[in-house]
Parts: C-alpha cells; structure tokens; sequence
C-alpha cells in the first residue's frame, strides 16, 4: 500500500511539474503558498479578538490553541519519518523552494491552512464562507505540490492533521461541534 502511495506522489509530482508548469502558475502558487503560513493563520485567529460586534474570544482561542497543536505534532511527525521533499529525491525537478524546512512529510503549510479553514468553517454561520476558507486551503496544498515541495500525500496528512486538531480542540473547549 505504501509502495502504491509513493508511486503515485512521485508521478503525480513529476506530472504537474514537466506538464502543468508555467510562469503565470508559477507566480500564482507563490502566492498561495504564502496563505499556509503559520504566521498568515495565527494572525487571522488572533484578528478575531478584536473583530466587531459578537465575541470571537473563544473561538480565537480555539483555533490559536488548534495551530499551536497542529504545528507541534507537524515537526514531531517530520522529526520521526524524515521523508525527503521531492526535489531531493526526483531528478531533474523544477521546484521553487519557499516555505521549506528539512523533511516533507507532513506538509505544515497545509496542516495550517487546514486548521484555519476548519477554525473559521466551526465559527461561521455561512456556508459560503466556509466553503471559501476550505478552497484557498485546498489552493495552498495544491501550491505546495505544484512548487515541487511536497507530495500529494504529504498534503493530505496535514489537511487531516490541521482539521482534525480544529475540531477537538473546538469541541474541548465550546463544548460542540
């Protein structure tokens, strides 16, 4: 199964890289990634205690609590499986190295995207904004793979990781999900 998975991360990079890749895209998705920064994501938690009108207090201190965990367990997982980022590994790779750290799995960018997205999705009451949040967290994984700096799978762990985090730590401390 594992075997499996890294074929298929290996050929999916190589794909989007020698065929998708293009300058446009290519300023597009530096940009995107930027959205999966853990300071881009603490600083709209943390918007939220000075937002106006209803009391976002609980609901910051939620998803600073989330991010806090999911960048945590994101360094301790790449600390044990120190899987090498793409371009490492494959050769001939156009990569752009923004937002690297020494191992690719999981995908921290992503992971704080993914909390965010579920932070804001657990606090909103509309599914419009939501449903926005969880895109431009989709656009920052996909940004990670198009760059060369991850693997598909390594983005898919860290959207679970990031939103899983989001929902405990929310239903600990609200009380509901």
């Amino acid at each position: 199964m594992i075997e499996k998975i890294s074929e298929f991360d290996k050929a999916a990079v190589l794909y989007i890289n020698n065929r998708l890749r293009t300058r446009l895209l290519d300023y597009f998705f530096i940009g995107a990634t930027y959205l999966g920064s853990d300071v881009f994501a603490l600083g709209v938690i943390l918007g939220l205690f000075f937002f106006p009108g209803r009391n976002f207090n609980s609901f910051a201190a939620a998803g600073a609590l989330s991010l806090f965990f999911t960048s945590i367990t994101v360094g301790v997982v790449k600390f044990f499986v120190k899987r090498k980022r793409p371009f490492e590994k494959l050769i001939n790779l156009n990569s752009i190295k923004i937002g690297v750290d020494q191992f690719s799995f999981p995908s921290g960018h992503t992971a704080a995207a993914f909390t965010l997205a579920a932070t804001v999705a657990l606090l909103s009451s509309s599914s419009v904004i939501s449903l926005i949040y969880y895109l431009l967290a989709t656009l920052v994984a996909m940004s990670r793979v198009y760059l060369g700096v991850h693997y598909p799978s390594d983005v898919a762990a860290g959207a679970v990781v990031g939103t899983s985090y989001a929902v405990v730590v929310h239903f600990m401390i609200l009380g509901r999900v």
